[in-house]
């Protein structure tokens, strides 16, 4: 089994969850993460929790 790194190399025009039209910026952001495809708005809904940065965490 070959495992290739696969990039996005087209986006859609609209947010996934809202439907709104995405800013060039957007779209740019997009095509660097690999998706998904979603508007500033909705894109700061989803963050990536590393689980070392969580204060809520308990001490270890």
């Amino acid at each position: 089994m070959d495992l290739e790194e696969h990039t996005l190399e087209q986006a859609g025009e609209r947010c996934e969850e809202c439907g709104a039209t995405l800013t060039a910026r957007e779209l740019e952001l997009t095509l660097e993460r690999g998706g998904p495809t979603l508007c500033a708005i909705h894109l700061a809904d989803v963050a990536d929790v590393d689980p070392d940065d969580d204060p809520g965490a308990p001490a270890t």
